[in-house]
């Protein structure tokens, strides 16, 4: 459990920061549409993964801890990927918008960041990672819409 531990949070903190570092490049000033396409791919894996891994896992539970390991990081990269863009495209909208704003992004993401990796700890052994993650794809549904929203109102505005 320990190294699977460890295989998961290097695989997971390595692909988030590549795509991090990719949504500099891939965002573009006053448009939505590069957090709309990371949180779709994100629900889209996701959804994906809820529904082939159950099947899948099972077979690969006789490999050589080596090729776990290989496996899992393979298997890890294309969520996290998209899992790394949002606070960065959304992070340079707030400081383009409200400059002031930026020290309150980092500290409730930060803040987030803690409660949710709990949360989510907690809530998987209780009502199982399956639910965990049908909680998160409603976060980042809701979220999705809440973009949508901003963007129509920002539209009806004339400020596009």
């Amino acid at each position: 459990p320990l190294g699977a531990i460890a295989v998961v949070l290097a695989g997971f903190l390595v692909f988030a920061g590549l795509g991090s570092g990719l949504s500099a490049r891939w965002s573009w000033p006053g448009s939505a549409r590069p957090l709309r396409i990371a949180i779709g791919a994100i629900i889209g894996v996701a959804v994906l993964y809820m529904l082939l891994l159950p099947s899948v896992l099972p077979w690969l539970s006789g490999l050589p801890i080596w090729a776990k390991a290989v496996l899992a990081l393979a298997m890890i990269g294309p969520l996290a990927f998209p899992m790394g863009m949002p606070f960065p495209i959304g992070l340079e909208a707030v400081t383009r918008s409200a400059p002031a704003l930026v020290p309150w992004a980092w500290a409730i993401n930060g803040c987030a960041s803690v409660i949710a990796a709990s949360l989510a700890s907690l809530l998987a052994m209780h009502i199982g990672f399956t639910a965990v993650i049908g909680v998160a794809l409603v976060l980042y549904a809701s979220a999705a819409l809440v973009l949508r929203d901003a963007g129509i109102r920002r539209e009806r505005a004339g400020a596009v």
